[in-house]
């Protein structure tokens, strides 16, 4: 049990509600800023339920978020967690208080108005409400709409999560309705990337409802989720997209040079001897800073790739043949991925090193 888990919800934001959940995926959401955490195991044994609550706990204790049980308050003491969410229809609010005690949490589910209202005067620490949207967590039970969110927002004097299908894309029209807190299942147990899933929910649901502040915190959000995973370079190490393009900034300077050096022309007209040389200068000064692991130099061949795909794409337009077609197609495929692939690399040449 953490100390003074009551005075945690004050702060929080994003409650996740989740079954058996793997230790490394649970870290992560708590990394992303995931406030509390429920283990909702209905079908399963208290036996089972205590095992899971054993191997969660310790990693909700090194974070200092709360953990709480589902309908089982008689299990809160002997799994050392620090709560428990119940609903009214099913355990008394009163016994469950004095089963857990003063000091753990005690939250209990609204469906609607009047359950709202009701719930004010029960010995309970929070309420859920919803489910504002259709969820499979809970098959046949009708979605209760943004409306519900707003009624809270305005009658209810206990903080309340908005539950039932909120994703990261619909979690500004809760926040616009008066919710300021959150809670979700499969939008971070079911998330390729837990962390990232988190910081973004929470950015969501903190940021102002105004559309431009919200847009500048979703994408701080996934900026800061983004570099959060990128490591610098080991030294003197270079990934595959970084030794591609050196190749082929060199090749290009040489190539020119070669061709200049032949007599080759362009429209019947012979290369100028100037022009050539200033370009093969800085396709060879490019090739030198991206292998030093330049971030200029990179991004400078970045824009230069970048200007290619452009002019490949108008080729593209004047194409009157099947090779007309194909070779800019190429061009432009090998180009973009090159682009896109740079795009990391240049991330780890510019991560902090600690």
């Amino acid at each position: 049990m953490i100390e003074n888990p009551r005075g945690k919800l004050e702060q929080a934001r994003l409650y996740l509600i989740c079954a058996d959940l793997e230790e490394a995926r649970l870290d992560a959401a708590l990394r992303g800023g995931v406030d509390i955490v429920e283990i909702m195991e209905s079908e399963a044994s208290d036996a089972e339920v205590l095992a899971v609550a054993a191997r969660l706990r310790p990693i909700c204790e090194r974070h200092g978020v709360p953990l709480m049980l589902n309908n089982r308050p008689q299990l809160v003491e002997q799994a050392g967690v620090d709560g428990v969410h119940v609903d009214a229809r099913d355990l008394d609010l009163r016994q469950a208080r004095a089963t857990i005690g003063p000091d753990r949490i005690l939250g209990t589910s609204a469906h609607t108005p009047t359950e709202i209202d009701a719930a004010q005067a029960q010995p309970v620490d929070y309420i859920s409400i919803g489910p504002v949207h259709a969820t499979p967590t809970r098959p046949g039970r009708p979605a209760a709409g943004h409306g519900l969110v707003t009624y809270a927002s305005r009658n209810s004097q206990l903080p309340f999560f908005a539950v039932g299908g909120i994703e990261p894309h619909n979690t500004g029209a809760v926040a616009a309705a008066g919710g300021q807190r959150i809670a979700v299942v499969r939008a971070i147990t079911e998330a390729s990337d837990p962390e990232r899933s988190a910081m973004v929910l929470r950015s969501e649901i903190e940021a102002p409802v105004d559309f431009l502040e919200r847009y500048r915190a979703r994408t701080e959000a996934s900026n800061a989720a983004a570099r959060a995973k990128l490591s610098p370079l080991e030294p003197g190490e270079r990934p595959w997209p970084l030794k591609a393009s050196v190749a082929l900034a060199g090749l290009s300077g040489i190539v020119n040079l070669i061709a200049y050096a032949s007599g080759a022309k362009v429209n019947g007209s012979s290369l100028s001897g100037g022009e050539i040389a200033a370009f093969a200068l800085v396709a060879f000064m490019l090739a030198a800073g991206m292998w030093q692991r330049n971030g200029v130099a990179v991004l400078a061949f970045m824009a230069v790739l970048g200007i290619v795909v452009v002019l490949f794409s108008l080729f593209l337009i004047e194409a009157s043949n099947l090779l007309g077609v194909l070779v800019p197609l190429a061009f432009i495929g090998v180009g973009g991925y090159l682009f896109w692939k740079l795009i990391r690399v240049l991330g780890r040449i510019q991560a902090p090193s600690s």
